[in-house]
């Protein structure tokens, strides 16, 4: 009786499409295997077109290098899964022979591969291509051969990426594990590199996506040079904790008892951290500041995980919220300890086990709890000197200058209601509002509302309305009644959202009432485009309303999103 294969390759293979990879690992995988063949140059090419619904779909994914190459005998087999040159050596960032094949095969069914060897004559060329098996027989052919290669050219828009005269090029073909539009996909993967490998960028390595140049992105902050803003200051970095782990007694080769693993923590620098609410800023995002809420894991200057570590030991609520992104925290470890961070075989996802968690919470804990309570009482201290300043300038806020500011700042149309004694209408509006205030008090009032086109006060009337418009004569105000229940309610949900200052629904609130403001000025604008014959068309009246409504709401929300533009 014959044996049977432990394994039937044809249904192992399309079994493994499923591993548990996200698109951006498994280009990290054909990253890896370039910077291990020494390369100085890494591009990774997207050929993509726009189809329906305005979806961007991936033809085919190019990792061009111009490390050493491969030999014939190596790229012969470089596809085969299991197979490494450096199976199970720990000097590197790989290890086990199967990232770069297992990653293609879970985004696309066709992997081609040229390679031309330091000294070598030739591109050689070989493939692998799992639309090839039949998946719906029930016994697939379970000889799956990689061809041997040969000599052929690659296509000339990858080989002109090279600037030497040797290399490696590998292309994903049939991409049909797309997990989002091209755009974003591409957008999302700068991002994941240059935080990856910023130790490789920052050794010299250029990788470029589509020809464009991939900064370094510090998730503490603290190194500036080839990162996009080379000019900011760099972060306050710690004393560096260091842990001496005990190695794994069965790991061979390794004459070590232990090893060490080295923590940095950073706390941002003032400008990047002015006041609360800074979480949402442009100059926040720009910089990933409001992506940075967790631990960054580093093996072999190559980072594995990035985020809050699962099951932390901290309290509930207590770890990785909105205050928690104005400090760093980055831990290096050597692949000797690969099994106490559980690092996979696809170098994704790794995180402390138990017991080291328990440990390397323990010692940065004391001083993340120093950072949070500096930086509150630096948040206090710039709301009590703001509050002063405004006290002393006769400055005055209602709690609404978000929208106000971003309606005066967008340039819009200059239509508003005509008001006939435009001072008279002043007059009643602060007697009614502010008859309690002094003199210098109500001119300051004034004052505000004439510089801007719209101002929001809240005011308490016994009516059905919720909102009423008090036209100044080109500068108007516009009324909440607190006593309607929406404005009521509305205020109740976003005082519950603030009471937690550290949480990250405190910028949210923020930004909710924001863009209820926003709503509103926009209708009340849209209205004053009517004159009240025109009211008299009821469909055309609110057909052009709802226009006139979303267009003033865009413009405001462009503004709101993007003040420079």
């Amino acid at each position: 009786m014959t044996g049977i294969k432990l394994v039937n390759d044809a249904h192992a293979l399309l079994s493994m499409r499923d591993s548990d990879f996200d698109a951006y690992s498994a280009y990290g995988e054909a990253i890896d295997n370039s910077i291990q063949e020494n390369a100085t140059k890494i591009s990774v090419l997207f050929d993509s077109e726009r189809g329906r619904n305005n979806y961007e779909h991936i033809n085919e994914v190019a990792f061009v290098d111009n490390g050493d190459g491969m030999s014939p005998e190596v790229i012969h087999r470089c596809l085969q899964l299991g197979y490494s040159s450096r199976f199970n050596d720990r000097s590197g960032i790989g290890r086990f022979g199967v990232g770069m094949t297992l990653g293609g095969i879970h985004e696309c069914q066709r992997i081609e591969v040229y390679s031309k060897e330091k000294g070598g004559d030739n591109w050689l060329w070989t493939f692998i291509d799992l639309s090839k098996i039949d998946s719906c027989r029930p016994d697939p052919d379970p000889d799956i051969d990689i061809p041997e290669p040969v000599v052929k050219e690659p296509p000339i828009n990858y080989l002109e990426k090279i600037d030497r005269p040797h290399g490696t090029i590998v292309i994903w073909k049939k991409y049909d594990r797309q997990s989002a539009s091209a755009s974003k996909l591409i957008e999302e993967t700068r991002i994941w590199i240059g935080r990856t490998y910023r130790f490789y960028i920052w050794d010299g390595i250029e990788i470029f996506i589509n020809s464009e140049k991939i900064f370094a992105i510090d998730p503490l902050y603290n190194e500036t040079k080839l990162t996009k803003f080379p000019e900011d200051s760099p972060s306050e970095i710690y004393e560096p904790i260091i842990i001496n782990w005990p190695a794994p007694l069965d790991v061979d080769h390794l004459d070590q008892d232990e090893s060490e693993i080295q923590i940095r923590i950073s706390f941002l620098p003032e400008e990047l951290r002015p006041n609360r609410g800074a979480g949402n800023k442009k100059e926040t995002i720009e910089r990933y500041i409001d992506r940075n809420q967790g631990i960054s894991i580093v093996r072999k200057n190559r980072e594995v995980f990035y985020g809050p570590i699962p099951f932390w030991p901290g309290k509930t609520g207590e770890w990785f919220n909105e205050i928690d992104r104005w400090w760093g925290c980055e831990i290096h470890f050597e692949p000797i300890l690969d099994r106490a961070f559980t690092v996979k075989n696809i170098k994704r996802g790794a995180v402390p086990e138990l017991e080291l968690k328990r440990t390397i919470f323990d010692k940065i804990g004391p001083t993340i709890r120093n950072i949070k309570v500096e930086l509150r009482e630096f948040w206090d201290k710039v709301e009590e000197e703001k509050k002063k300043n405004e006290k002393d300038n006769g400055e005055v806020d209602t709690g609404h200058s978000p929208a106000e500011t971003v309606v005066k700042e967008t340039t819009t149309d200059k239509t508003h209601p005509t008001v006939t004694d435009p001072k008279k209408a002043e007059e009643e509006l602060i007697s009614r509002l502010k008859d309690q205030k002094t003199t210098e008090e109500k001119q300051a009032w004034l004052a505000k509302w004439r510089s801007q086109p719209f101002s929001i006060e809240d005011d308490f009337w016994k009516s059905k309305e919720f909102m009423e418009l008090k036209p100044l004569g080109g500068n108007d105000v516009l009324l909440y009644n607190t006593g309607h229940p929406f404005i009521s309610e509305l205020y109740t949900i976003l005082g519950k959202l603030q009471e937690k200052e550290d949480s990250e629904e405190k910028e949210l609130a923020i930004e909710l009432k924001c863009l209820i403001d926003l709503l509103l000025i926009s209708h009340t604008k849209a209205e004053t485009k009517f004159e009240p014959k025109e009211k008299m068309v009821i469909g055309d009246y609110n057909e052009m309303l709802n226009m006139n409504w979303g267009q003033y709401l865009q413009n405001y929300l462009n503004s709101w999103r993007d003040p420079d533009e």
